[in-house]
């Protein structure tokens, strides 16, 4: 599969929770989208308390970790934290929203992220549609699934729900699905569609204060709006404020759980035994 959709070096569940090979009627898949090692695509979901099997996917880390280390680079520079004492970043959310241009003097200091954040969606695109190729093939054994994940893993989400909407066979698939600080254009998306594939709820995360978001994806996202900064008006989609949780796109790494412990998305599933297990 990782040979037809092309480009992906690296795709793997990596089972996480103690509730594996129990007949377990539901299954998660939690995809980490900003990490600086591999063990970030665990430690966002670990001491989360429910009655699902969880899997988290390990995807294209060396292209991940290489635009989330340049970004953390640019954060930390001498001109990043002099705009920041400025207050110059609450103007570049107020220009995103606007739809205006970004001051210039942040374009030319940005220019060195853009090439590994472009390969970075790029993988993220075609991961989502790997992704949806999987739970197609009923590798998760034809149970309910529910999809979360934070930046980049947002958008691997999405890029599933695009490719299953496009095929035949796609009901009832996807149960739930948590968008959290996704890089996802609202305009120019189709958000309807992806919202059909989604049987329950539907939830788009934001954080007013996230402003390196919109940084890394200015491009394309200046005149479309960008989930992860503000609502997206579909109907179904339920948007949810954390910006009081939220203070930068790193924040995503640590408070992941205070997030989905929020949201209250426990729902309690049957177990199936079979008569081998019984006896």
């Amino acid at each position: 599969m990782a040979r037809r959709t092309g480009n992906i070096d690296e795709f793997e569940f990596i089972a996480i929770g103690d509730y594996h090979n129990q007949g377990r009627l539901a299954v998660e898949i939690l995809i980490s989208g900003f990490v600086f090692s591999k063990e970030d695509y665990v430690r966002p979901w670990e001491g989360q308390i429910d009655n699902m099997e969880r899997f988290a996917l390990l995807w294209e880390s060396r292209n991940l970790i290489a635009v989330s280390t340049a970004i953390q680079d640019w954060l930390t520079s001498s001109l990043a934290l002099e705009l920041m004492r400025q207050g110059a970043m609450m103007t570049v959310l107020s220009s995103l929203v606007a739809a205006l241009a970004l001051p210039a003097v942040l374009l030319s200091a940005t220019n060195f992220i853009d090439s590994k954040w472009s390969i970075a969606v790029d993988r993220s695109d075609k991961a989502g549609r790997l992704l949806a190729e999987v739970l197609l093939k009923g590798y998760q054994g034809n149970r309910p699934v529910t999809l979360i994940g934070y930046s980049l893993g947002a958008r691997v989400i999405f890029s599933c729900l695009q490719a299953l909407s496009e095929t035949e066979r796609n009901a009832e698939l996807v149960e739930r699905v948590v968008l959290l600080g996704a890089p996802i254009a609202i305009k120019d998306e189709n958000w309807e569609a992806a919202r059909k594939m989604v049987a329950g709820r539907f939830i788009n995360a934001y954080s007013t204060k996230d402003w390196m978001l919109g940084v890394a994806f200015r491009a394309s996202l200046l005149t479309n709006g960008l989930a992860g900064l503000q609502p997206v008006d579909v109907q179904g989609i339920e948007n949810v404020d954390v910006t009081d949780t939220i203070e930068g796109h790193s924040s995503y790494l640590w408070s992941t759980r205070k997030i989905l412990e929020r949201l209250e998305l426990e729902v309690c599933y049957p177990v199936f035994k079979s008569k081998e297990k019984e006896e």
